[in-house]
């Protein structure tokens, strides 16, 4: 079987798609000797990603040409059975087998005000169009799937959930010259709350910040965030600017860097609205950092008992979490525990075992 995988979504810099493609592909080539795999970027990739590989670079800036136009025309002259299409979205014109991952329907959850009103209603469109024409669906959680039986009304028969996994980087990190060299770099002290993720509306930063502020008198933390300019984030930068000094913005943080951040934290926290997977909770649980995040979409689905999980839309009763958390160090050693023994739940080998199965089963028209 020749199994194509689009993977134009590692030419961004970070991000949990970026992350997925390229943890499910290493996984699928190291478990998988029979088929030959097929991988094509774009003109921002460069190859060596993959080499057990057919690496092909599709030269085009354009999204739109590189889905509708050089994918069809690839699929043809390689004469593919399959392919993998692992962000939301299936292009038209695609005369093979088809198999779609998506992620979470964000988009369709009005009420989070998410994203720009163009891009919502153009992923609306297309993701609508593309469940009816995939032979088959992956997402990543069960609360997802029951999104999209919700809101697209597709057939349960015709979706797979295969869960994430954190990356084999995220992990206890013992040195200290390390260490060091990332404090310095972002200008750190000892204690720190971190937060790993976009600014988006969704990820519920106004509530985390003002939680934070009733409590930044009672501890000696501060408030470490990523993430740069996001949408519709006026009023957030505003709270930081009056919170002050507390709160440390660094903007874009390279991929190396965050295990060294999560392994310095004192608390991750993740106040999400909305997540269909939530894989910095892992990523932090791997590195020994205990969690607080929210008890809603899929997020408990992830965490289980492992981490302290709160209504999000609370303020009081996310700042007594996050308080509690930090001046209990028997709770905190409890749940970096808990957090280690339930990442080994997560693998992306079993990812990769049941995404391989779909292939073949559709392939095989099974």
């Amino acid at each position: 079987m020749k199994i194509g995988i689009a993977a134009r979504g590692l030419s961004v810099e970070s991000g949990g798609v970026k992350q997925y493609i390229e943890s499910l592909t290493s996984a699928l080539l190291k478990i998988d000797n029979t088929n030959k795999y097929y991988i094509f970027y774009n003109l921002n990739n460069s190859k060596g990603k993959f080499p057990k590989a057919n690496e092909i670079i599709l030269n085009s800036s354009s999204k739109l040409f590189w889905d509708y136009y050089l994918i069809p025309k690839a699929i043809k002259d390689y004469e593919l059975d399959i392919m993998l299409f692992p962000k939301n979205i299936l292009p038209f014109f695609i005369n093979c087998k088809s198999v779609i991952v998506i992620h979470d329907l964000a988009f369709f959850m009005s009420k989070l005000n998410a994203y720009p009103l163009n891009d919502t209603i153009y992923m609306h469109m297309m993701i609508k169009s593309s469940v009816k024409r995939a032979n088959h669906i992956i997402t990543v959680s069960e609360n997802t799937k029951q999104d999209i039986i919700k809101y697209l009304g597709v057939e349960e028969s015709m979706i797979t959930v295969t869960h994430l996994a954190s990356n084999e980087k995220y992990r206890k990190i013992e040195d200290e010259i390390r260490l060091n060299e990332i404090k310095k770099k972002y200008g750190l002290n000892d204690k720190f709350i971190f937060y790993c993720g976009s600014l988006s509306p969704r990820k519920n930063m106004i509530r985390l910040l003002m939680a934070f502020d009733t409590i930044r008198n009672k501890i000696p933390h501060k408030l470490v965030l990523t993430g740069g300019r996001s949408w519709n984030d006026k009023t957030l930068n505003n709270l930081i600017h009056k919170i002050g000094d507390d709160v440390i913005k660094l903007g874009f943080v390279p991929d190396e860097d965050t295990p060294l951040l999560y392994n310095l934290a004192d608390l991750f926290v993740y106040p999400s609205l909305y997540e269909g997977f939530g894989l910095p909770t892992l990523e932090a649980m791997a590195c020994g950092c205990p969690v607080f995040t929210s008890n809603i979409s899929s997020i408990p689905e992830v965490v289980g008992d492992a981490g302290k999980m709160v209504d999000p839309y609370n303020i009081d009763e996310m700042a007594k979490a996050m308080y509690d958390i930090l001046t209990d160090d028997e709770l905190k050693d409890d749940m970096v525990k808990r957090g280690q023994k339930r990442i080994k739940k997560f693998s992306w080998e079993k990812c990769a075992k049941e995404s391989l199965y779909v292939l073949e089963r559709i392939y095989k028209n099974e």
